[in-house]
């Protein structure tokens, strides 16, 4: 193989590197998303309230 062939296929697998460590970054991003999602109060706030300000129960 080429000089050169050999020196462009080790740009793409630097390019490939720096790619697959952006989609770790991207994968650990989201998770940490998803988990800080899951740790909330469960509670939507577009949802009609439960009870009423007062504390009584809505109908």
């Amino acid at each position: 193989m080429s000089e050169h062939a050999i020196s462009l296929l080790e740009k793409i697998l630097a390019e490939q590197q720096k790619q697959t460590n952006l989609l770790e970054q991207i994968a650990t991003q989201n998770l940490a998303l998803i988990e800080a999602l899951a740790e909330g109060d469960g509670s939507d706030p577009d949802s009609p309230p439960l009870t009423y300000m007062d504390g009584t129960p809505c109908r």
